[in-house]
């Protein structure tokens, strides 16, 4: 009886730290190097972006900040993730400097529209950017950090 009861016992046990561990998992988004690497954005809208035009993008999981520089204007964003498959990313207050340069449709586009975006997916070393309908809205590169220093 007394090894029954044992092995009942040990059997709850497991259950529960199981049980615990997946909820750990859960906690933390499944979005490998979103933080780890820094993103270049290569196109936008379904348009190739040129060299000369080129936006970087750097996410901050310490500070919960996005951060970038485009030919003319740096800009930043908050941003929160969430397990959720379909809405894994809010990206919030997105700001911008203001400096006048020719021709900034894909910076002034590109950061007005990052507050619709509500996934990112990776794949192989790009960044998908996905509005809530799922249209791609922007696909990045990933840029190693020492590279962009």
């Amino acid at each position: 009886m007394k090894k029954r009861s044992f092995i009942l016992a040990t059997v709850a046990v497991a259950s529960v730290l199981f049980t615990a561990c997946c909820a750990c998992r859960k906690a933390s988004p499944k979005i490998a190097n979103l933080e780890a690497d820094s993103w270049r954005l290569i196109e936008f809208r379904g348009e190739a972006v040129p060299t000369d035009k080129a936006i970087t993008l750097t996410f901050d999981a310490e500070k919960k900040t996005i951060y970038g520089q485009a030919p003319c204007n740096n800009f930043f964003a908050g941003y929160s993730l969430f397990e959720k498959t379909e809405h894994n990313i809010e990206i919030s207050n997105v700001g911008a400097t203001r400096m006048y340069c020719p021709d900034t449709e894909i910076e002034d586009g590109f950061t007005r529209e990052l507050n619709d975006v509500k996934r990112l997916k990776i794949e192989g070393g790009r960044l998908l950017m996905l509005n809530a309908d799922g249209d791609l809205v922007a696909l990045l590169t990933a840029v190693p950090k020492v590279a962009m220093e």
